[in-house]
C-alpha cells in the first residue's frame, strides 16, 4: 500500500494475506480510534453498552464496534433524524482528540444535503421492489440447490454450471440484506460458503465507510499478489494477475474453503467459538448426497466443481464491477480538497451503463452502486427511485456520476492492478 494516505487516513492498516483477517482490523481500528470502552460520533463520546440489545438493526453492529468511531457508519445507515435525537440519552462526554478519519458530514455540505432531500421523498417510494427483491434472492438459493442436486443425481455438469451461476449471484443478493437489520436472507452467503459475518465487517465497517482507502481491507486484502494502489510494483503483481486471478485465485477459494471450514469444526481450534451458522455450508453436500443417490466421492466432486466455477463467476463480478478503474480515486492519487464523504464516495465508484436501474442486474451484479454506498440500507430495488433527486443535488454542486460500460470496467480492474504512476488531478478536475 502507499507509505502515505492522500485522503488524510491517519495510520496505515497492517497488510494481510489472501485470507484477510476481519478480527484484526477492527483492532486496527480500535488502536486508531482511541474510543476506549466507548463509541465515538463526531466528536462525542457515547456509551451504548444498555442499547445494544434494543438497536432496532441489530446488536451486531454495536458489539462490534465498541471502541471505535462509528461517525460514517452512523451518518450512512440512518436517513432519518430520530437516531440523533437518542444520542443524548447516552452521551458521556466530548473528545479530548480530533477524529482520525479525515471525512466530513458538515449540514451545508453534499452528503448532510442529500439525505435531507431524500429524507422527503422516501416516504412515497413503493415497497413493491423489495417484495421483488425478496423473491429474486429466494428463487436464486431455491436455484441452487435445485441444480445441485439434479447435476448430482444426472451426474450432468451442465447442471452443475446452472448450479454455480446461480450459487454466485446469491452471495451478491444476500449482500443487498447483510447492509440491513438483522434478516434470515443476509445467511444466504453462508449457505453459498460466504460468511456473513466477516462480510459485514470486511465489506461494510471497512470497504463501505472508507472505500479505496488504505483502510479498506477489499482494497489490500491480496497483497502483495494483488496491489491496487498506485505504487512501484514487482512484474508479476503487475501483469501475472491476468493469469492467476481467474485461474488460480477465484476458482480455488471457496473449495480451500471448503476444507479449511471442515478441519475447523471437526477439530475445533483454540479459542475459536462455533455457532449454528457455520454448519450452513454444508447442507448443500449433504442434500446433494441425500437426494442425488450417488456415492459420496461423487457428490464430493460436483459439489467442488460447483464452489470452482462459482468463485469464478463471484469474483469476476465482484473484483471488476465498480471501484478500481485507472480513472477512479484510489489511496495515492490526489484528493480534492472538499473531504465531505458523500464527495468522496462518487470519486471511487463507476457504474456501468448495462446495469444501472435493472432492478435484477443491480440485485446481483452491485449495480446503482454509487446510490448504493450514498444509502447502503435501502433495498437495491429502491434505489433507481432516487435518481431525480440524487442528480438534482449533486447538479447543485456541481457532481457528476460516473458512469462507463462493462467491459471498460473489466478491463480497467487489471489496468489499475498494473498502475503505478497516481493520478496528478484530483477527481472533478477541468483545466
Amino acid at each position: 500500500m502507499p507509505p502515505k494516505s492522500t485522503i488524510g487516513i491517519k495510520t496505515p492498516f497492517e497488510q494481510n494475506s489472501y485470507n484477510p483477517n476481519v478480527d484484526k482490523w477492527l483492532d486496527d481500528k480500535r488502536a486508531v480510534d482511541g474510543a476506549g470502552d466507548l463509541w465515538r460520533i463526531h466528536d462525542g463520546l457515547y456509551d451504548f453498552t444498555k442499547f445494544i440489545k434494543m438497536h432496532p438493526g441489530g446488536q451486531f453492529w454495536l458489539q462490534e464496534t465498541q471502541g471505535m468511531d462509528i461517525t460514517e457508519a452512523f451518518e450512512s445507515h440512518h436517513i432519518s433524524i430520530v437516531p440523533e435525537t437518542l444520542l443524548k440519552h447516552y452521551f458521556i462526554k466530548q473528545a479530548d482528540t480530533p477524529r482520525a478519519s479525515p471525512f466530513t458530514f458538515h449540514g451545508e455540505g453534499f452528503y448532510k444535503t442529500l439525505k435531507e432531500n431524500v429524507r422527503e421523498i422516501i416516504k412515497d417510494i413503493p415497497r413493491q421492489p423489495q417484495t421483488l427483491s425478496n423473491i429474486y434472492s429466494d428463487s436464486l438459493l431455491a436455484g441452487t440447490f435445485f441444480f445441485a442436486i439434479i447435476a448430482t443425481r444426472f451426474w450432468n455438469f451442465y447442471f452443475g454450471i446452472a448450479s454455480a451461476l446461480l450459487f454466485s449471484l446469491t452471495i451478491v443478493a444476500a449482500h443487498n440484506y447483510s447492509h440491513q437489520r438483522d434478516n434470515l436472507r443476509m445467511h444466504y452467503s453462508d449457505f453459498c460458503m460466504e460468511k456473513s459475518r466477516d462480510w459485514r465487517i470486511l465489506h461494510i465497517l471497512s470497504h463501505h465507510l472508507f472505500t479505496n482507502t488504505i483502510a479498506d481491507l477489499q482494497a489490500y486484502g491480496l497483497e502483495p499478489l494483488i496491489i491496487t494502489y498506485p505504487q512501484k510494483k514487482p512484474f508479476m503483481a503487475k501483469y501475472g494477475s491476468w493469469f492467476y486471478l481467474p485461474f488460480l485465485l477465484w476458482p480455488t477459494r471457496y473449495p480451500l474453503q471448503s476444507i479449511s471450514r471442515l478441519h475447523k469444526l471437526i477439530f475445533v481450534w483454540k479459542g475459536e467459538k462455533i455457532n449454528l451458522v457455520d454448519y450452513t455450508p454444508y447442507s448443500l453436500p449433504f442434500l446433494m448426497y441425500f437426494l442425488g443417490s450417488q456415492s459420496l466421492f461423487t457428490t464430493i466432486m460436483m459439489w467442488e466443481f460447483i464452489l470452482a466455477v462459482g468463485g469464478f463467476i463471484f469474483g469476476a463480478i465482484a473484483f471488476t464491477s465498480s471501484h478500481f478503474h485507472p480513472d477512479i480515486f484510489i489511496d495515492g492519487d490526489t484528493a480534492r480538497k472538499e473531504k465531505d464523504w458523500g464527495m468522496f464516495q462518487l470519486d471511487c465508484i463507476a457504474d456501468r451503463k448495462e446495469v444501472a436501474g435493472n432492478h435484477f442486474l443491480v440485485l446481483v451484479t452491485f449495480g446503482d452502486h454509487a446510490l448504493h454506498h450514498l444509502f447502503p440500507t435501502l433495498d437495491h430495488g429502491i434505489l433507481k427511485h432516487l435518481y431525480p433527486v440524487v442528480i438534482e443535488t449533486m447538479k447543485k454542486f456541481k457532481l457528476d456520476l460516473n458512469m462507463k460500460s462493462t467491459v471498460d470496467m473489466f478491463t480497467g480492474y487489471f489496468r489499475q492492478v498494473a498502475r503505478e504512476e497516481p493520478n496528478l488531478n484530483p477527481p472533478g478536475f477541468k483545466s
